[in-house]
């Protein structure tokens, strides 16, 4: 393709308000060849155009504006092109250009203005003054108007058909007369019957029994409330712990101070402070605030006349202050439920309830529920269980993961933990310094394996801090442990070591292997094209690497490159003034692969 080319040079800088004038001449004739070329600069480098996308606007003599996105043609190098459009190219005169730059982080850069020409050519000289609109020729304005005149007989063909209005009127009226007298109708006047209206096998007295009802009402196996399932709905469906919570053991601790909401785990209680019996067992807590509340289990130390063993005790903190209420003992269900039993079976009416008092007084033996309650009350979704509700609660959790009490399900106290694990599927664990096989550190540790059939994978995670991982994929690997963000960011600094004549500047040349990258810091004064310094070449990528360092002195950069065997060396110079440069900034980062 054939351009005329023009080079204009910018530098970014805050001068890019001041027009320059350039010499630039093109023709109304070069349609499709008049070429603007950019090379942009700052601080004297060529200016990077990625990220970027840059907008050139032109504003013509005879008042036109254009404006459209420049060709970046070199992204390193800063340089970009503009081809001006058929349509551009035939407005002559004096054109006005401003070049910007709109990066893609937001920020906006005005670059230069400048100034160039477009003669008219003398083939183009009964051109009609060019306007921002006109009509290209004079058969789109022939197209145009036959479009219109086409329309606006469409519209008006079917004129000698409206209805005039006093026409419309008496239609009208003759229409309300006739609606009047059939809505006044009231003897059924289109002969609907009951079967059409969707109740053919209604009889006008059928009704549900009241008995039928009031039992259907009150069946409590069938019938759930807001809350229930709300509380089931919201409960969690994919088992990690019991329900009742954490287990903490607090052995030898007051229970005055135990007030965080949690299930415990209490031995010794001889030697505790404000214990409501002399045994072991679990304490449970509710915190509301200010209203914590304690109910404690025990487990032994008890008469064999206590049901199952144990003894059940709840006291609560007074409000805003700290004393608590004494212990007070709870009876267990089987004398509980033998009080409730002999009530219960009472059939003589022990509380002379009458019909009145629940609210029945009008009510007498043959009273009724009408079709429409019970049918009401029927399909009330928010009461009534469906399937699905069953099939989701009874395909909840069934394999245990923890105990009953919510701690870990097994203990591996002098077992070795490969062999009890393998026999298992999910499931969670307790070990200590007695367990083989253990992460390779001497502490008790708490984890969960997850996993199916031969395959697990086990966390573990030790007294010390540590987590550990480990999988089981036909046979068992080997323990890893997991590091923390700050395992990982404690890292230390070695020394570069400095070679032939390279010396120390501002600030030592240091290097770090973090991870998959290798850093450096530091200022140095040294001689190019020599090895001015070495590493180990274990912190180095295989083939070694290269990096630009800004130089000092002056604005400008080298490039220093990083052998495999762990020498580097700087190369070549881009400045603003070479014989000004004092030294290099090392600080780059390096990724190992």
């Amino acid at each position: 393709m054939i351009y005329k080319n023009t080079n204009i040079t910018a530098s970014v800088d805050a001068n890019a308000d001041v027009v320059k004038r350039t010499s630039i001449n093109f023709s109304t004739q070069d349609v499709g060849t008049a070429k603007l070329n950019f090379n942009l600069f700052k601080d004297g480098v060529p200016l990077p155009l990625s990220a970027v996308k840059g907008t050139l606007v032109l504003l013509m003599a005879d008042g036109s504006r254009f404006q459209r996105d420049i060709k970046i043609t070199d992204k390193i190098n800063g340089k970009a092109e503009y081809v001006l459009s058929n349509d551009e190219i035939k407005h002559y005169g004096d054109v006005r250009a401003e070049l910007a730059l709109y990066y893609d982080n937001k920020q906006s850069l005005a670059v230069i203005k400048f100034n160039f020409a477009i003669s008219k050519s003398l083939i183009d000289t009964d051109i009609a003054p060019t306007a921002e609109y006109y009509i290209q020729t004079f058969e789109d304005l022939k197209e145009d108007i036959e479009t219109i005149v086409a329309d606006l007989q469409e519209k008006f063909k079917d004129l000698n058909n409206v209805e005039t209005k006093e026409g419309a009127q008496q239609k009208a009226d003759a229409v309300q007369a006739n609606l009047d007298t059939h809505t006044s109708n009231k003897s059924n006047p289109h002969n609907v019957t009951k079967a059409q209206v969707g109740l053919g096998s209604v009889d006008n007295v059928q009704q549900a029994a009241k008995a039928d009802f009031d039992l259907h009402v009150s069946d409590g196996v069938r019938h759930i409330t807001t809350s229930e399932r709300s509380k089931w709905n919201g409960s969690q469906m994919s088992k990690l712990t019991q329900d009742n919570g954490l287990i903490k053991n607090l052995s030898g601790t007051d229970f005055n101070t135990v007030i965080e909401s949690g299930f415990y785990y209490m031995t010794s209680a001889s030697t505790t402070l404000n214990a409501p019996v002399n045994s072991n067992g679990y304490l449970l807590v509710y915190n509301y605030g200010t209203y914590p509340y304690q109910e404690f289990t025990s487990y032994s130390g008890v008469t064999s006349s206590i049901p199952d063993n144990r003894r059940k005790f709840i006291r609560n903190k007074v409000s805003g202050t700290e004393n608590w209420t004494p212990w007070m003992e709870i009876e267990y269900a089987a004398g509980a439920q033998a009080k409730v039993d002999t009530h219960a079976n009472r059939t003589d009416n022990p509380h002379s309830v009458t019909k009145a008092q629940v609210g029945l007084d009008k009510v007498d033996n043959v009273q009724q529920a009408s079709l429409a309650e019970f049918n009401a009350h029927n399909y009330n979704s928010v009461r009534h269980v469906v399937q699905a509700d069953k099939d989701k609660w009874n395909g909840s959790q069934i394999y245990k993961l923890t105990a009953d009490e919510g701690h870990h399900l097994i203990g591996l106290s002098g077992k070795d933990l490969f062999t009890e694990l393998a026999s298992k599927k999910t499931t969670t664990f307790y070990s200590n310094n007695t367990t083989t096989n253990q992460p390779p550190v001497s502490s008790s540790f708490r984890g969960i394996q997850i996993g199916q059939d031969n395959i697990g994978e086990v966390l573990a995670m030790g007294n010390d801090g540590s987590t550990w991982r480990i999988t089981n994929a036909n046979g068992w690997k080997t323990w890893k442990r997991l590091f923390t963000n700050e395992d990982f960011e404690s890292i230390t600094w070695q020394n570069v070591t400095l070679k032939n004549g390279a010396a120390t500047g501002e600030r030592i040349f240091q290097y770090v292997k973090w991870g998959n990258l290798l850093l450096l810091r530091g200022h140095i004064t040294a001689s190019r094209e020599v090895v001015c310094g070495t590493i180990p070449s274990d912190r180095l990528p295989a083939n070694g690497a290269v990096a630009m360092v800004p130089v000092s002195g002056t604005t400008g950069y080298s490039k220093l490159l990083i052998y495999a065997n762990g020498d580097m060396k700087l190369t070549g110079i881009h400045s603003n003034n070479d014989s000004a440069v004092s030294g290099y900034y090392m600080d780059v980062v390096v990724p190992l692969n």
